[in-house]
């Protein structure tokens, strides 16, 4: 489980330090530190969502607008629809912020080692994470995912966590190729899996969800009004994986990234809505995360890129 931080990282304290000192104490916790909107008057903060298009806009629209004036900078969303988009966008220095699964940060970092992650959210128990898990219809038969062998069960991406890379690792040890256990072929999305097997075309699927789906893919479902929480049953649940992280470029300046940790550290605090649109769902609010939070799943994505090759 992720570790709750402080308010700040260690860095940005530091650099608070050394601006009161040279501006005779003037300076408190909640300012920005500033000097680096010369050289990035404009940032692209990169989402990508269980929701549509339009709903992405209107739900992040209010972010982007409260970033820009926190930051003193143009802030502008960029959006794909799928996490390749905001990872490529990443590596290119095309966005400079982006929201990413923990699988899809791991697969950036991996290609690039040019990204770090700043920020996660917290859920309503407090925890740092959310889990996989397989869904069926309330009505089906299938108890236990044992009761689906052979039968089709949906993944996502191959860079969604909760979708495809814990799923595929989990299977595999427990001594069966998830792809050889069930039929399992790729949604293409959260969205897609849940309605997949809310129409039949699949008999389960994996997405991911926290405890009491406080934030995930089945929450923006029933706020959206397209599932009721009584057609499902999770029948399998996961270990907790890190929570989905904002993650920025690390050859930003040190002080624009001590400035964007507050930004998003400071938002339940300053308004509850955003800090939600972030997240995606409902939410304590922001903490800071490392990337040593995320080495075991930097571990399964290199697993699972060990294992293709030998196939």
């Amino acid at each position: 489980m992720l570790r709750r931080r402080s308010f700040l990282s260690g860095i940005a304290a530091v650099l608070i330090g050394v601006f009161v000192a040279v501006s005779g104490g003037k300076a408190i916790a909640d300012d920005y530190l500033g000097g680096w909107q010369k050289k990035y008057p404009e940032i692209s903060y990169g989402v990508i969502s269980v929701e549509t298009a339009v709903d992405i806009l209107k739900s992040q629209e209010k972010f982007v607008e409260y970033a820009s004036k926190e930051l003193g900078v143009k802030v502008k969303l960029f959006t794909a629809s799928e996490y390749a988009g905001i990872m490529n966008g990443l590596a290119a220095g095309q966005v400079q912020v982006g929201w990413l699964g923990a699988s899809s940060y791991a697969s950036t970092f991996m290609d690039c080692e040019c990204v770090e992650p700043i920020a996660g959210a917290q859920d309503l128990q407090g925890a740092m994470g959310y889990n996989s898990v397989m869904i069926v219809k309330a009505d089906s038969p299938y108890k236990s995912f044992k009761d689906l062998k052979g039968k089709t069960v949906a993944r996502n991406d191959p860079h969604s966590t909760s979708g495809f890379t814990i799923p595929t690792v989990a299977w595999a040890e427990m001594g069966t190729p998830i792809d050889k256990y069930f039929k399992s072929p790729l949604s293409g999305g959260h969205q897609q899996t849940i309605m997949g097997v809310l129409n039949g075309t699949y008999d389960a699927g994996f997405t991911w969800t926290t405890l009491g789906d406080g934030f995930g893919a089945i929450r923006k479902m029933l706020d959206k009004g397209l599932l009721k929480r009584d057609q499902i049953r999770v029948i399998w649940t996961s270990s907790l994986i890190p929570t989905p992280p904002v993650v920025i470029r690390s050859d930003l300046p040190t002080n624009m990234k001590a400035d964007l940790v507050k930004l998003f550290l400071r938002l339940e605090e300053n308004d509850p809505s955003l800090a939600e649109a972030v997240a995606q769902g409902r939410t304590l609010g922001m903490q800071r995360v490392y990337h040593e939070d995320y080495v075991a799943v930097i571990n399964a994505k290199k697993w699972l890129k060990k294992n293709r090759k030998k196939k």
